[in-house]
């Protein structure tokens, strides 16, 4: 057995809005936009992204990323040291850091912290209208502060509140209306470890949290029923990237798997560690299909057999 021990290069990471996005948020939607974005209730680590001058133009698309369940923004921030049981370290890049190095800037690489960034424990989080509208309004944002379409990265649970930000309509828990879907403000949508047919840990629903049959990852849930009946509204290129041994968001059999368009799919095995996600990006920005799946409707194991 190989045992490793993950040292975090940085424990806390500074990351928030430039004053520059900041002014425009409030210029534009309000202070209570700008707080509910921000979110410097939990710390300065909850949010990034934004020019620094108007005079600062983004060379590359903004990209928006979505955090997964119990996490802040500032998780895809921070780069690791993997020591190892025989002293070997190995570096792990986060995904800021990545995107970086690929001529990528705080212009041009945004995110908020939805939920409360670990404080109400995994298993009472469930997918509330709030988180969507957050996301929502940070995808709207955006777009009209670069002028361009964005891309998206989706972790985990993160992956089904995001794509219920896009499509709108009416949120199953609150019944507000949304909108309509925000399709064309989507270039590339991608989605890692997606929960976008519930979660293996879900087979017997809980009447509240993160197992419940309206907002939650039960697979027969109203929200996962809503955001799964139609197809191809998350962007003009829609990826799906999971693992076959995914103990959380996948729990299945090899038959379930044959099912699949296994022509257009390559499985990224063990897809256990955030480090990947840089590398499976650089492959489905440039569309493709590599290393991903392109969705002609969403061919990923579900937690429901039928």
């Amino acid at each position: 057995m190989i045992i490793f021990f993950v040292l975090p290069l940085l424990l806390i990471v500074k990351a928030d809005f430039t004053p520059h996005f900041r002014k425009f948020l409030h210029d534009n939607y309000g202070v209570t936009l700008v707080g509910e974005l921000e979110r410097t209730d939990l710390g300065g680590d909850a949010s990034l992204g934004g020019k620094q001058t108007d005079d600062d133009y983004p060379k590359k698309q903004a990209v928006i990323i979505v955090h997964g369940i119990t996490n802040k923004v500032s998780r895809f921030n921070v780069s690791y040291s993997l020591l190892f049981f025989n002293d070997s370290i190995s570096d792990t890049q986060g995904m800021v850091d990545f995107l970086k190095s690929k001529g990528y800037d705080s212009n041009s690489i945004y995110g908020t912290t939805w939920g409360d960034g670990g404080r109400t424990p995994v298993g009472l989080v469930d997918m509330k209208c709030s988180y969507v509208k957050q996301i929502r309004s940070l995808i709207i944002a955006v777009r009209q502060y670069t002028g361009t379409q964005v891309d998206v990265v989706a972790y985990s649970m993160g992956s089904p509140i995001a794509r219920k930000a896009i499509l709108g309509g009416q949120c199953v828990d609150t019944r507000e209306i949304l909108g309509p879907p925000l399709t064309e403000l989507v270039d590339t949508f991608l989605s890692v470890a997606g929960a976008n047919y519930g979660s293996s840990l879900c087979i017997v629903p809980i009447p509240v949290g993160t197992c419940n049959r309206r907002t939650g990852l039960h697979c027969e849930s109203t929200f996962l029923q809503d955001i799964n009946q139609q197809r191809r509204y998350e962007g003009t290129h829609v990826f799906s990237v999971f693992s076959t041994s995914d103990d959380k968001v996948i729990h299945y059999s090899l038959f379930v798997l044959l099912l699949l368009e296994l022509n257009s799919l390559r499985f990224l095995n063990n897809f256990a560690r955030l480090s990947w996600i840089p590398f499976v990006w650089s492959s489905s920005v440039s569309h493709s299909g590599r290393n991903g799946l392109r969705r002609q409707g969403w061919n990923e194991p579900r937690c429901c057999h039928g």
